[in-house]
């Protein structure tokens, strides 16, 4: 029996009514908190997202057992789902890919944005893979990130309520294949779709420009962290950051 899937009108965000609902108790393993609408949508490093009616906002609830992989590796997992919901429903000739670690580029522009958070209750964690899906309209130019929505990039038969249950299956399926092979088995799934390689690449790892590391794409690590050659000749592996491609980095 599948876990349910709690779809909602309206809420301040996906990710918080499940935090919520873990504190009450009330949500088991492999169950999603959707909405049609969100107030206060989030991203990474506390930017917002926009969360306008027609989009996807969709939340799943994990609590890993000791036996897992490394839970980060879900990050992901989420990008790997999202890039197949994006191909299934992108004609053949628009190029999908992922720029490490799970952002989903559609024709050069971010479709989604991914955040996990975790923490535990009672004694036993959990992780909380939130992701938000540009079906049918995405941010202004002028963002950090140029952004993409499946409908201007020629899908045509956009269905958000399926969209909710086509995400589930995807997600299923690369956590299932994640949970059997483990960090090389994600490994191999990132780097058939990863963009970049091979291209000049700048990590920002903090606000400071100072901490930037530039250089050459070379792929990932064991461990699923980006490989950048340096000028210098060395190999930094970064573990967290944004990539931005060519030798300028955008501030916000």
């Amino acid at each position: 029996m599948s876990a349910p899937i709690i779809d909602l009108d309206t809420v301040d965000s996906t990710n918080l009514e499940a935090r919520r609902r873990i504190a009450d108790g009330r949500l088991t393993e492999g169950t999603i908190v959707t909405a049609r609408e969100q107030t206060g949508g989030r991203a990474r490093r506390g930017r917002s997202w926009t969360s306008p009616p027609g989009n996807l906002y969709w939340s799943r609830i994990a609590f890993p057992t000791p036996d897992w992989p490394p839970v980060w590796g879900l990050s992901m997992v989420c990008g790997l789902a999202v890039l197949d919901l994006a191909r299934a429903a992108l004609p053949a000739d628009v190029p999908v890919a992922l720029k490490w670690p799970n952002d989903v580029l559609v024709d050069g522009g971010k479709l989604a944005g991914i955040l996990l958070e975790s923490g535990e209750r009672d004694g036993r964690p959990w992780v909380i893979c939130g992701i938000g899906v540009n079906l049918v309209s995405s941010p202004p130019t002028g963002q950090l990130y140029a952004a993409a929505d499946l409908a201007a990039k020629g899908a045509t038969d956009i269905d958000r309520d399926r969209a909710v249950h086509d995400l589930a299956r995807h997600f299923e399926r690369r956590l299932a294949a994640y949970l059997a092979g483990g960090l090389p088995a994600i490994r191999s799934s990132v780097m058939e779709h990863l963009a970049g390689i091979g291209g000049p690449i700048v990590a920002r790892i903090t606000d400071d420009p100072a901490d930037d590391v530039a250089g050459t794409l070379r792929g990932l690590d064991a461990q699923c962290r980006a490989e950048i050659l340096t000028a210098d000749g060395s190999l930094r592996a970064i573990s967290a950051g944004d990539l931005f491609f060519g030798a300028a980095v955008p501030r916000s």
